[in-house]
């Protein structure tokens, strides 16, 4: 059976759905439609279409369909069993289409509803299916913890209390070394794929940094990505893109970093005017929208569709999260660099910016390391640092604008945040070495981002600690090793902040 591509929308008293069939002979007698409370069935050789609506229906003699030639569909209106009752999600497709209790979750996602810690609790599962690609399925091994569809109430695992949810790093007491197995080694989404890079590897992935990312544990994979930033890090290139953005001669070519600084992105704008309508209706007495109400376009909804449906159980998100964030900040930064524009570059650049996908870094701080004790701020710090070493671009300012790009995108919401992870995606589904990627990462994330789990509540105080730590941060925090001294060897430590001082000393001298 196939699946029809759909829509659905609302008024206060009913449900239309619109099911587009094509290039089929058929007559009226064939269609079967069945509602019943909260389920729509649809029936047509050979379509087939199950909905579970956020609300409940009844099936009356309002209930109406037509078919609309010029628009090869059907077109469906169905009454609402209680009338004026908002129906949320209708426009996420993939939401609709969850077999029963695939979408357990029911987070509250209203920040108003919330005001003691930063993170909300999280006990719930992300849904998809395994893959069916017979490629997919010879070069990705999913090991989840625990059952790959597991009932919350059976579980073994407590989810993290509010107080136990933030951002602090958490500190365990010191043990032993044992040595590491290779077969325990595990990378991606929730740490439940191994052996995934060979393939990829084979094909000549240059995204991928580490030496055997198969058999690294995390901290040697933390060790490898932080001896190659600073090989990779050129002074004298940081120290020309700093001059060249503050030069005063504005005839010198800047092979577009002036531009990229004076970007805006259409987001911002958007959010912005959204922020600026809301603070009017409040000072006029009039209801306000807490959250930013935004629709998928068709283009998207059917990249939710497209994505495989699993089922895991995740007891610590704040990974996720924290992946996310570097995700959209390497996001973020192409399309500043780009003026928000992708190219045939745009994966390359994506991964190698984040360290989830280069270094299959998810930890970012070693397993000894007490001196830092804010997981939000190793996330500013680890990708400023790439940011300063792969980009053509690399330059304080632009990214800090491009921090400011991803504030935006989180304050705009879940949905916001779908939107470009899916865009993400699309970058890496069809290239025939970065797609896995794909299959570690960007599936999962998307179906995350889809999920209840993702919650509005947790996005927004992010946005408002990611602010706080950016602004927080100095120049002199962001420090490089290298061999200063051309007759030693020895490294040595240098800020961007130093590097700027002999700039303008080299200028003025």
């Amino acid at each position: 059976m196939i699946t029809p591509f759909f829509t659905v929308t609302q008024d206060d008293e009913f449900v239309f759905i619109d099911i587009r069939i094509s290039n089929i002979r058929f007559k009226s007698q064939n269609i079967e439609m069945v509602v019943d409370d909260n389920l729509f069935i649809f029936s047509l050789q050979p379509y087939y279409l199950r909905l579970r609506l956020p609300g409940s229906l009844v099936d009356d003699e309002r209930a109406k369909a037509e078919f609309v030639s010029k628009d090869e569909k059907i077109a469906i209106k169905i009454p609402k069993l209680n009338p004026k009752e908002d129906f949320k999600d209708l426009d996420l497709s993939a939401k609709l289409l969850a077999r029963v209790n695939e979408h357990t979750a029911n987070t509250n996602s209203n920040p108003n509803d919330n005001d003691n810690g930063l993170l909300k609790e999280v006990n719930t599962v992300v849904t998809g299916t395994i893959p069916s690609k017979a490629q997919e399925e010879s070069t990705v091994k999913a090991n989840p913890k625990g059952p790959l569809i597991q009932e919350i109430g059976g579980s073994s695992v407590t989810p993290p209390t509010m107080e136990q949810f933030d951002f602090e790093i958490e500190q365990k007491m010191p043990t032993p070394d044992t040595k590491v197995q290779v077969s325990s080694v595990k990378y991606g989404f929730n740490n439940q794929y191994e052996n995934a890079m060979a393939a990829s590897l084979a094909n000549g992935n240059d995204i991928n940094e580490m030496s055997d990312p198969d058999t690294m544990n995390a901290d040697d994979r933390i060790m490898e990505r932080l001896i190659k930033e600073n090989i990779k890090f050129d002074i004298e290139y940081y120290a020309s893109n700093f001059m060249l953005a503050n030069t005063l001669n504005s005839e010198e070519e800047d092979s577009g970093l002036k531009d990229a600084l004076a970007w805006v992105s259409p987001v911002t704008k958007n959010f912005l005017r959204w922020n600026k309508k809301q603070q009017e209706a409040k000072r006029n007495g009039q209801p306000i929208e807490n959250i930013m109400q935004l629709k998928l376009s068709q283009k998207e909804q059917e990249q939710t569709i497209d994505l495989p449906r699993r089922s895991y159980l995740i007891s610590d998100p704040r990974p996720i999260y924290y992946t996310t964030l570097s995700l959209l900040f390497a996001y973020c930064f192409e399309l500043r660099e780009n003026l928000g524009e992708n190219n045939i570059e745009s994966a390359w650049t994506i991964g190698k910016l984040s360290p989830q996908l280069s270094c299959l870094d998810t930890q970012l701080i070693q397993s000894n390391n007490w001196t830092e004790t804010n997981m939000l701020k190793v996330v500013v710090l680890t990708s400023i640092r790439r940011a300063l070493c792969y980009p053509l671009h690399r330059n304080y300012d632009l990214i800090l604008k491009t921090w400011d790009d991803v504030y935006y995108v989180l304050r705009s919401g879940k949905r916001q945040v779908l939107k470009y992870l899916l865009a993400i995606r699309e970058l890496f589904r069809f290239h025939d070495v970065y797609y896995v990627y794909k299959m570690i990462w960007l599936d999962d994330l998307s179906n995350w981002a889809l999920s209840d789990i993702c919650d509005e509540f947790v996005l927004r105080n992010i946005a408002h600690e990611l602010k706080k730590q950016v602004s927080q941060l100095s120049k002199g925090e962001i420090v490089f090793e290298k061999t200063l001294d051309p007759q030693s060897d020895e490294l040595e430590p240098i800020s961007i902040d130093e590097i700027e001082q002999f700039a303008k000393e080299s200028v003025n001298t």
